[in-house]
C-alpha cells in the first residue's frame, strides 16, 4: 500500500517512526516555503539557506519531530521564524560589537588607562588559560584570529554547533573568572 506524502501534517506520524523517506519528502515539500520566509525576514539568500538547512538538520539528527505535537507546518514555521530572528539578533550584536572595538582601537588611553589595560590583558589571558583546550583554542580563533564558525569548523574537522558551544561556555566561563577576578 502506497503512503499518502500529499500533506504535510500527514507525514509526522511516519517520522515518528524515524522515516527517512518521511522525512526526505518533507525537506523536499517544505524548504522553497522555509527558505522564502527565513529570506525575507533576514534579507541575505545565503544565510537563509544555511538557516533551513540547519533547521531540517537538527530536526532529523535531533529526532525534534517526537515532540511535535500539533500541526508540523505551523511548528516548521515556528521553528524557522524564531531561527531568523535570532540570526538578525547575532548580527546586529556583532555589528555592535565591531563599532565598539573599532571606536576603542581609535581611542588614545592616558598612562593609568594603558596600565589599566595592561592588567585587565593579563586577568583575561590567565582568564582563557583556564578555560578547557578545544574551548580556547576556539575562542582564540573566533576573537583573536577573527575567524568564522564555519572557518573554525572546518579547520578543526568539528561542526558548526560544536564551535558554537565550545564559544558559549568559553564566553560563560570567561565572565564567571573575570568578575572574580574583578572582586579581588
Amino acid at each position: 500500500m502506497q503512503e499518502d506524502f500529499t500533506d504535510i501534517d500527514a507525514l509526522l506520524s511516519r517520522l515518528k517512526m524515524h522515516d527517512l523517506e518521511a522525512f526526505t519528502r518533507l525537506y523536499k515539500q517544505a524548504r522553497e516555503r522555509l527558505y522564502i520566509l527565513a529570506s525575507s525576514i533576514i534579507q541575505d539568500s545565503a544565510a537563509a539557506q544555511d538557516l533551513v538547512q540547519e533547521l531540517f538538520m537538527e530536526f532529523w539528527e535531533r529526532r525534534i519531530y517526537l515532540d511535535v505535537e500539533s500541526s508540523l507546518k505551523a511548528y516548521l514555521i515556528r521553528a524557522v521564524r524564531n531561527k531568523a530572528y535570532n540570526y538578525l539578533e547575532k548580527q546586529g550584536t556583532k555589528r555592535r560589537l565591531s563599532r565598539e572595538y573599532e571606536r576603542i582601537e581609535r581611542y588614545e588611553a592616558s598612562p593609568l588607562e594603558k596600565l589599566e589595560l595592561a592588567a585587565l590583558g593579563q586577568d583575561i589571558e590567565r582568564a582563557i588559560s583556564k578555560l578547557p583546550p578545544m574551548a580556547a583554542k576556539v575562542f582564540r580563533l573566533h576573537y583573536i584570529e577573527k575567524m568564522s564558525h564555519v572557518a573554525i569548523a572546518q579547520q578543526l574537522q568539528i561542526s558548526k554547533f560544536t564551535v558554537s558551544g565550545h564559544i558559549d561556555r568559553a564566553l560563560k566561563q570567561l565572565r564567571e573568572d573575570l568578575k572574580t577576578a574583578k572582586k579581588n
